[in-house]
């Protein structure tokens, strides 16, 4: 991935679900983007089925990050049985997010 500017908004796709076993590895792509200047990220979850309290946490880190420089984070293609944990857990009131 090159260095975005300000401006640019950058998708990341996990190509797997986002649980403790591998959440560590999406926090570190995440925070690269973020470092190199992405004020939007776009997660892309269309591979992803099964979100567990570490994915959370790498969300709402990402989300707080964004923030904090102006950006914003989106998830987009997100299951139904993800959607429903976020609404549950009223997280989709911090990011945009968008079904399949």
């Amino acid at each position: 991935m090159s260095a975005p500017d300000k401006t640019d908004t950058v998708t990341i796709t996990p190509e797997s679900d986002i649980t403790l076993a591998n959440a560590k590895q999406l926090k570190q792509q995440l925070q690269k983007a973020i470092q190199e200047g992405a004020l939007s990220i776009r997660l892309d979850l269309i591979h992803v089925k099964v979100v567990d309290s570490s994915g959370l946490s790498v969300f709402i880190a990402a989300s707080n990050s964004l923030k904090n420089s102006g950006g914003r984070l989106e998830l987009i293609n997100v299951a139904e049985n993800i959607l429903k944990l976020l609404k549950i857990t009223r997280l989709d009131k911090h990011f945009s997010v968008q079904g399949k």
